[in-house]
C-alpha cells in the first residue's frame, strides 16, 4: 500500500464529536500553533465528517513536524489519528495559483484520489472481503462434511443413498423455524 505523499493539509479524525465546533477548533489552534503557521481550521459537524477536522498550515515541514508530534495524542480523551490530507486545500491551491476559479467545487472523490495515489481500497473493504472469504471457505467445508457423511452413510445402508439436502442460502429460500418444542428425557418429577 502507498503512503500519502506530504502535504500542507493535515487529517485528523477520533475526535471527540460531543464538544462543540468552537471549542474544538480553538483547542486545535492553540495545539498547532507551536508548530507553524495555521492558515485554516476546518471542522464540521455533518453526519459525515463528525469527529474530523483538516488543519491547513502555512509550509509542509510544519504540517510534518505537526503529524509526527500530535499524533496519538489525547485530545477530549480521545487518542487523536492523524495522517496527511488526500488533495491540497481550496487555499493552498488559491495561495499558489493552481486554484481553477471556473470550476470551484470540480473535487475528485476520496476513493478516485486513492486510486489515482495507488491506494487500493480502505480497511473496510478488505475486512468485507476477508468475511466474504471466511465465509466461503464455512461453505465450502460443510459442504464437504456433509458428502463425507453421505458417503459413509451409504456404504453402510442397503439401497441407493439418500440425496443431500440444500442449505437455503443454496435453494435461494429461508426456513422458517420450528415453533413447536419437543423434550424428552424428563424425569417423572416434571409434570
Amino acid at each position: 500500500m502507498a503512503s500519502i505523499p506530504p502535504n500542507q493539509t493535515i487529517y485528523i479524525r477520533n475526535l471527540n464529536d460531543k464538544i462543540p465546533k468552537d471549542v474544538l477548533k480553538q483547542a486545535l489552534y492553540g495545539l498547532c500553533i507551536a508548530y507553524g503557521q495555521v492558515l485554516d481550521i476546518v471542522a464540521l459537524k455533518t453526519m459525515k465528517m463528525r469527529g474530523q477536522a483538516f488543519i491547513v498550515f502555512g509550509d509542509i515541514t510544519a504540517a510534518t513536524a505537526a503529524l509526527r508530534q500530535l499524533n496519538g495524542r489525547k485530545i477530549f480523551t480521545r487518542p487523536m489519528q492523524i495522517e496527511y490530507a488526500l488533495s491540497k486545500s481550496t487555499l493552498v491551491a488559491q495561495n499558489d495559483g493552481t486554484y481553477r476559479f471556473d470550476q470551484p467545487n470540480q473535487h475528485m472523490s476520496a476513493k478516485q484520489r486513492k486510486q489515482q495515489l495507488g491506494i487500493i481500497g480502505d480497511a473496510r473493504e478488505k475486512r468485507r472481503q476477508s468475511n466474504a472469504d471466511d465465509e466461503h471457505a464455512a461453505k465450502r467445508r460443510t459442504t464437504e462434511a456433509q458428502d463425507r457423511i453421505a458417503e459413509e452413510s451409504s456404504d453402510d445402508d442397503i439401497g441407493p443413498a439418500a440425496p443431500r439436502k440444500q442449505s437455503p442460502s443454496e435453494t435461494g429460500t429461508a426456513e422458517r423455524p420450528s415453533s413447536t418444542l419437543f423434550v424428552t428425557n424428563l424425569p417423572d418429577t416434571v409434570s
